[in-house]
């Protein structure tokens, strides 16, 4: 009798344990389905790194102390999100499972989130995806830890007009320079049968040695067409500085599979959405050959 209360109770933490793993992934598949998505056609891709809804205040300050320090707005990213209408986004500097799911609700886009630690010291902000269409798995990948300051991508299953396609969240820690964070995100997408999109901020700037670690597999989707959005988005670059002082210096990227999409068009976020950031939106229209 004792044996049997035993084994059911056990059941029962096992149970209660596995629920809350799944918990923790936090997909939410809100959006009701569209059965436009049904029949295949491009689809716009984005790269965002919002800095937690601080806009251009206190420039150049810490997100760390910035939570504390001011009132967040996220509405400014909404409509700088919304003037492409992107299918999916790739977020980066999102303060918690709460502004991803702000952000979800207000775009009606499936959201998913993970934490860059899973301590004090990085469990605060973390990386997004939000999808037009329905996010079937995540899981987080931890590719770089020190000084309190862990980087974790988050690694999304999206059905993609009836296919699996493999979308990453990345936001490289600026201060590690040996390569070992894109190396360990190549090893884990080396392992991935499926397309997959990297989209994020690397921190890096487009002449950077470190693109030769990506380069094997993943290629960046802004040089690949010269219509004018996209001559102006490699021009401008993606990280504004306080006064434009970073003019063309480009450090969030969409990189695609090779041989998997077909890049129709890019650019960034039209000027008067700009300061809902320290970055520029960036998007990418491609076609899944």
């Amino acid at each position: 009798m004792i044996s049997s209360i035993y084994r059911a109770g056990l059941i029962l933490i096992i149970l209660m344990m596995s629920l809350g793993m799944l918990g923790c992934k936090s997909i939410n598949n809100i959006r009701p389905l569209d059965p436009s998505l049904s029949s295949p056609r491009p689809i716009i891709i984005m790269s965002y790194n919002i800095r937690i809804g601080a806009g251009h205040n206190k420039f150049g300050r810490s997100p760390y102390k910035l939570k504390d320090e001011i009132n967040l707005d996220l509405k400014p990213v909404v409509e700088a999100i919304s003037s492409v209408d992107p299918d999916i986004v790739g977020l980066q500097e999102v303060l918690g499972s709460g502004q991803a799911s702000e952000l979800g609700k207000a775009l009606n886009m499936n959201y998913a989130y993970v934490p860059h630690g899973i301590d004090k010291y990085g469990n605060w902000w973390g990386v997004a995806i939000l999808s037009k269409f329905p996010i079937q798995g995540v899981s987080r990948h931890e590719i770089s830890s020190g000084r309190g300051n862990t980087r974790a991508n988050l690694i999304a299953d999206i059905n993609l007009f009836g296919k699996k396609a493999v979308f990453i969240s990345i936001h490289r820690d600026r201060d590690q320079t040996d390569g070992n964070a894109l190396h360990n995100t190549m090893q884990r997408i080396n392992k991935i049968k499926d397309p997959v999109v990297l989209i994020g901020d690397l921190n890096i700037w487009p002449d950077d040695e470190r693109h030769e670690i990506i380069s094997s597999r993943l290629v960046d989707s802004a040089g690949f067409v010269d219509t004018r959005s996209a001559k102006f988005a490699r021009e401008r670059g993606t990280y504004p500085g306080e006064y434009g002082d970073k003019w063309g210096k480009r450090i969030d990227y969409i990189l695609i599979d090779k041989g998997r999409y077909e890049v129709l068009d890019s650019g960034l976020i039209e000027e008067k959405y700009w300061e809902a950031s320290d970055h520029l939106g960036y998007y990418t229209k491609v076609k899944l050959y």
